[in-house]
């Protein structure tokens, strides 16, 4: 899936301003829609919002945000004669994509470079087979490099996952505990270019084969004081994803049931965004 979207950042916030925080409530919010119109009809809806707050040894995040996909497609007919005809329509509009996701992590430093966290993610994403999928991390992180140039640090931590899926798969529990790896780098490339790249893995504790990846890479180029442009590219997969029904036809086309079969292990979602700030 391809998207390119603007993006509006609330007034007087940057994105890094989100991530910086000194002490006070720092807020972004993103806002994005797409309309196309014509021979093709599509409407994207996206909104987006952090919250940071950093203390001496405490930090916090909360995050939520979504998007949504309408798609109409039009069928036209001609009723009559060839030389004496005319055109019916009759449009059909579907949604084609729908993701919602919010988080809450906090973090707790001990020393310079080490912090325990407690994080908890909600997810919601229909079209890769699941209503809901919350994640609760407890765990360890470490910096590993913190200066004005760039920024590394890892994490481990401990899962427990609850997960309802829109086809029910019998051989899987709903609930499951599992251990989590994740790594956050950010670099500044030059003096208005920042690369960032997090990466996160889970495990599934019962199911050594049940791993999943996330894993998003984007570039910010600020070309003056109001406005920059983003691209990032966002990759997941699932060694061992949901399952989708499908109809059964016998070799002579008739229906005959339905059975299931696994969705694809890979998505991506590119993005273009257009980012002002006030």
């Amino acid at each position: 899936m391809a998207l390119a979207v603007p993006a509006l950042l609330v007034p007087g916030v940057t994105e890094l301003g989100a991530q910086e925080s000194n002490g006070r409530w720092n807020a972004s919010s993103e806002f994005s829609f797409v309309r196309t119109g014509g021979n093709a009809e599509s409407s994207t809806f996206g909104l987006g919002t952090t919250v940071t707050r950093s203390w001496e040894r405490t930090e916090v995040k909360v995050e939520a945000g979504g998007i949504r996909t309408h798609s109409t497609r039009v069928r036209r007919t001609a009723v009559g004669t060839e030389s004496d005809y005319r055109v019916e329509e009759a449009s059909e509009s579907n949604l084609s994509a729908e993701k919602y996701n919010a988080l809450v992590r906090l973090d707790r430093r001990f020393s310079s470079r080490t912090s325990v966290y407690v994080q908890s993610g909600w997810k919601r994403d229909t079209f890769a087979g699941f209503r809901h999928r919350l994640v609760n991390v407890f765990g360890v992180s470490t910096q590993w490099v913190r200066n004005s140039a760039q920024r590394f640090r890892t994490a481990y931590g401990l899962t427990h996952t609850v997960q309802s899926d829109v086809v029910p798969d019998p051989d899987k529990a709903g609930r499951f505990v599992g251990l989590r790896v994740s790594s956050e780098y950010r670099r500044q490339m030059t003096e208005n270019t920042e690369w960032r790249s997090n990466l996160v893995l889970d495990g599934n504790g019962d199911d050594s084969s049940d791993v999943r990846a996330d894993w998003t890479n984007s570039m910010s180029v600020s070309m003056n004081e109001h406005l920059g442009l983003k691209t990032s590219l966002r990759t997941t997969f699932d060694n061992e994803p949901a399952l989708r029904r499908v109809p059964l036809r016998s070799s002579e086309g008739e229906r005959t049931g339905t059975v299931l079969i696994p969705r694809d292990e890979l998505d991506r979602v590119f993005t273009v965004a257009l980012v002002v700030t006030f």
